[in-house]
């Protein structure tokens, strides 16, 4: 890993930069592990060979947690792969100047909460911050899609890598009396907070960090009705006895944040639960598991 503190000019706002360079065979299994991690968007670059994939955060401290987190040993990442710069640029340029709002289902629309919605109707407003972007990743919309067709009255609701919120804010919308919404990434709670109260549903969502998700998950003890985690493939593999044992017999668990590919490895970490439907969206999926 290296680290370039220079910067390239003078009165534009500052920014850090954090790039991976990946192989074409890494590109989507990175790019998984950076959203995972919090990256609010992803600039992939050419770089040779593959490409190098782009995170960038307007605080060092937050920069240098998340390349903390990139460089944990579980995550296997190479650190001679990884380049942290500090870069100086023209505040107009920033990709939220080009944010827009996006359609996830017919009825609810999920943007940026600089922006006013377009039309009228369910609208969730996100602030990003250092959190999972805006809802508009492929993962994020199907999981919203699920948890909103299985949400119901009076449902208590585990969103487990909460980002942003916006998963936890649709329950509640659909009728979800208690929603706690767990995250490793100190950023990503903050931000979730900031917009469960910005939605007005904060008297109906706690939102909780927790170093693995493990202990927050397991508070629950099987009264859960519907658990959502959008997280990676083996994080989820890791967290299936206290995902199993937080969820009522009757409950659902939807799983997402990893590619097609990696289903079979989800689905055998699951021995108890059958695989009710599945959504796919590009390469990404969503299973809806229930009880055998």
């Amino acid at each position: 890993m290296s680290y370039d503190g220079s910067t390239d000019g003078a009165g534009a706002q500052t920014v850090w930069e954090i790039a991976v360079s990946v192989g074409e065979d890494q590109l989507e299994l990175t790019s998984d592990l950076l959203w995972s991690l919090g990256a609010t968007a992803l600039e992939e670059r050419p770089a040779s060979p593959g490409a190098a994939l782009v995170v960038t955060m307007s605080d060092r401290a937050a920069a240098e947690h998340f390349l903390g987190s990139l460089l944990a040993p579980t995550t296997g990442v190479d650190p001679s792969t990884v380049n942290l710069e500090r870069r100086e640029f023209v505040a107009s340029q920033s990709w939220r100047d080009h944010a827009r709002w996006h359609r996830i289902a017919p009825d609810l629309l999920v943007g940026p909460s600089w922006l006013e919605a377009p039309v009228p109707g369910d609208a969730i407003a996100i602030e990003p911050a250092g959190s999972f972007g805006l809802g508009d990743h492929p993962t994020s919309g199907i999981s919203l899609a699920e948890t909103r067709a299985l949400v119901r009255p009076g449902d208590r609701v585990i969103d487990l890598g909460a980002g942003s919120g916006v998963l936890s804010i649709a329950a509640v919308l659909r009728g979800a009396v208690e929603v706690c919404a767990i995250d490793i990434s100190p950023e990503a709670v903050a931000a979730a907070r900031l917009n469960i109260k910005m939605a007005g549903c904060a008297d109906r969502v706690t939102t909780i960090l927790d170093g693995t998700g493990a202990a927050a998950v397991a508070a629950f003890d099987g009264s859960a009705d519907l658990l959502v985690a959008n997280i990676l493939a083996p994080e989820l593999v890791a967290l299936a006895g206290p995902i199993d044992a937080a969820v009522a017999p009757s409950g659902r668990l939807v799983l997402s944040g990893f590619p097609e590919a990696r289903i079979p490895f989800v689905n055998a970490a699951f021995p108890d639960w059958v695989e009710s439907r599945r959504r796919i969206r590009g390469n990404w999926c969503a299973l809806v598991l229930r009880r055998r």
